[in-house]
């Protein structure tokens, strides 16, 4: 088995699927492929205890019983993890020429730009981008998004990002509303979530670009729990030492709402830096990547696949358990042919605590 889990600050999944499948026995006495002991009927064949057609056979051997021939082939699929859909929503408004911290010597923007590219340089491949700046104008112009989310879409977004000038208000709500709007964060063959990065409190449309008002903040938040009910998780960034006077309140119950709240008394991820602002992305970054694997071939037996965490060498592999509950451990998925992790065990890979996945197809656990 090849390595398919590499440790970094993304986790990127490729996998290696052994299938065993079921081929010719032969009957192993009267040789009448049906009659006598070892054929297809009786017992020690294909059908009975100790055999290899069972999902509870609880042989080691590849399912041979007594007097059969193997009845196991194997060979080999190419299998990966589904690269989620992630949609940056990002404020430009006036307030991001401000300093990040008192201290700093950095504006808000030249932060965000840094840790923006740095983001995704390290997801490029693994991650599909897409972009929304806002405003879209020099006052309360909601954001639209000019950077679909694909797979090629990283080269468009360096370019997006490099060109940011910061102006205008801060229309969240809106602009978080449109991409509820884009169809593109809405596919079913994918995990989809927004990084909403903001300096401050939204003023658009009611506060007209100058005053924060209840209108506004409301807007705000409905948006993330609109997004959320349609199966789109929010993490929410708050970028510099005072926020622009940002009630903290409104970006924690933006964070509960979206669905990505952090341990603890701060729900958002609070960046009084650029490094805390790219230790967020890269946080971020690696809980959307790493909980589904894709496979290229339909498996035949579905309800004898075994999935196996194993060590850098492909060795001392530790089977699985199955969770049709999808509280902690792992599922087929056949609507989509890929295997899913839930809960704890998808939190292991995420971390980069497992080093090799390997799912086997066959009569019995071959470990």
């Amino acid at each position: 088995m090849k390595r398919i889990l590499a440790r970094s600050a993304f986790l990127f999944l490729s996998l290696l699927v052994v299938l065993w499948l079921p081929a010719c026995s032969s009957d192993s006495n009267s040789g009448d492929g049906g009659n006598g002991n070892g054929d297809g009927s009786n017992n020690s064949d294909g059908t009975n205890n100790d055999d290899g057609s069972s999902g509870s056979d609880t042989k080691k051997d590849g399912g041979i019983g007594p007097g059969d021939l193997p009845i196991c082939d194997t060979f080999e699929i190419q299998a990966g993890a589904i690269p989620p859909n992630l949609l940056l929503v990002v404020d430009k408004s006036g307030s991001m020429k401000d300093r990040t911290s008192a201290g700093s010597l950095r504006t808000k923007l030249q932060d965000a730009k840094d840790a923006l590219n740095m983001m995704i340089d390290q997801g490029e491949g693994q991650i599909r981008f897409g972009w929304m700046q806002f405003p879209s104008d020099s006052r309360c112009g909601p954001g639209q998004v000019s950077v679909q989310c694909s797979d090629t879409s990283a080269s468009d977004i360096r370019s997006r990002i490099n060109s940011l000038s910061a102006n205008g208000g801060t229309p969240t709500g809106d602009s978080l509303n449109n991409a509820n709007d884009y169809q593109g964060l809405h596919d079913e063959e994918r995990n989809n979530f927004v990084v909403l990065l903001t300096d401050g409190m939204p003023t658009c449309p009611t506060g007209n670009g100058q005053s924060v008002t209840t209108a506004d903040t409301t807007l705000a938040l409905n948006a993330v729990t609109n997004l959320h009910a349609s199966g789109v998780d929010t993490f929410v960034i708050g970028l510099g030492e005072d926020l622009n006077n940002t009630d903290p309140d409104l970006l924690n119950d933006m964070a509960e709402a979206g669905g990505r709240p952090r341990i603890g008394a701060t729900k958002y991820y609070q960046a009084n830096s650029l490094a805390d602002l790219e230790q967020a992305l890269q946080d971020i970054g690696g809980m959307v990547i790493g909980c589904n694997l894709g496979l290229d071939t339909v498996p035949d037996y579905p309800a004898w696949l075994w999935v196996f965490f194993c060590d850098a060498n492909g060795e001392n592999c530790v089977a699985q358990a199955r969770d049709k509950d999808h509280v902690n451990g792992w599922d087929y998925d056949d609507a989509h042919n890929q295997i899913d992790f839930y809960g704890p065990m998808c939190d292991q890979l995420r971390s980069g605590a497992i080093d090799d996945v390997e799912v086997l197809m066959g009569c019995a656990p071959p470990y």
